[in-house]
């Protein structure tokens, strides 16, 4: 809001994983703009395009896409305004930290002005050309964490949601944090997935549903019998992002006890 963002504006998040993520998300959304996440996997040139395809008022970005930002930031033909999370080589960004020390708690919700406002644009690859921004409305967003809440007949908060699927993505985000925050469930954000770590914070964290696509469950089925890891607490995971093959489902299933459910939803 000190920004001068507000209803209609386009505000791109580039982040990890991440508390910040969320909050970012939904701040946007509360000031009434339009967020647009960022595939952290594009080459700065993809990213480049997104952001002025989009017109993008202003960027949030984490730490770890610094150097990115700094070579695109000339390029930048709409961007106003620059908010780093964490540390950042750019003396024009400003600091989310400060920002959200001296933000009043009295900031504003801006209601959008018809169920139908645009709320997010996803780039997705497309089957030609360039990468096309898929506009989704409120309503969409809603319904779809309906759906995803009736489908897993999730318990509110009693619920943990591991996410380590990239919260910028359809998956990531729509089964990954839309959904169990607006459930009243907890998500564990996990920024890098690696087979062994990912089954230690279950262990640890107690996490009720895990998210991945076809060859982390591949991966954490394989890791050696010595490495024993308790993921009891899981009530499913659930696969996406390519078809399970049947040989993946049931080494898993078979190794830790937990029921695997598959789904489908593309971007648009």
């Amino acid at each position: 809001m000190s920004k001068g963002i507000g209803r209609g504006d386009h505000v791109a998040l580039y982040c990890i994983n991440s508390p910040h993520f969320m909050m970012s998300y939904f701040g946007i959304l509360k000031a009434g703009a339009t967020v647009v996440p960022i595939n952290l996997l594009l080459h700065p040139e993809e990213v480049q395009f997104l952001l002025n395809d989009s017109e993008v008022k202003t960027l949030i970005y984490h730490q770890v896409t610094d150097k990115a930002v700094a070579a695109i930031k000339s390029g930048l033909k709409t961007v106003e305004n620059l908010i780093a999370i964490g540390q950042t080589s750019l003396e024009e960004a400003d600091s989310f930290a400060r920002m959200m020390a001296e933000e009043s708690d009295d900031a504003v919700l801006v209601l959008p002005e018809k169920e139908d406002a645009l709320a997010a644009i996803l780039y997705t690859g497309g089957t030609t050309g360039l990468p096309k921004g898929a506009m989704l409305m409120h309503t969409n967003l809603l319904a779809n964490a309906a759906s995803v809440a009736k489908a897993l007949k999730l318990e509110g908060h009693q619920d943990k949601f591991l996410t380590v699927l990239p919260m910028f993505h359809s998956f990531g985000a729509t089964v990954g944090f839309l959904t169990p925050i607006s459930h009243s469930a907890t998500v564990i954000a996990v920024p890098q997935f690696a087979p062994e770590a990912t089954c230690k914070i279950i262990q640890e964290e107690k996490a009720t549903v895990f998210m991945g696509v076809p060859t982390m469950y591949a991966m954490m089925t394989n890791i050696p019998n010595e490495s024993r890891y308790d993921l009891s607490s899981l009530r499913y995971g659930i696969s996406g992002g390519a078809a399970l093959p049947v040989s993946v489902l049931e080494n898993f299933e078979a190794r830790y006890n937990v029921p695997i459910y598959e789904g489908y939803g593309p971007t648009e």
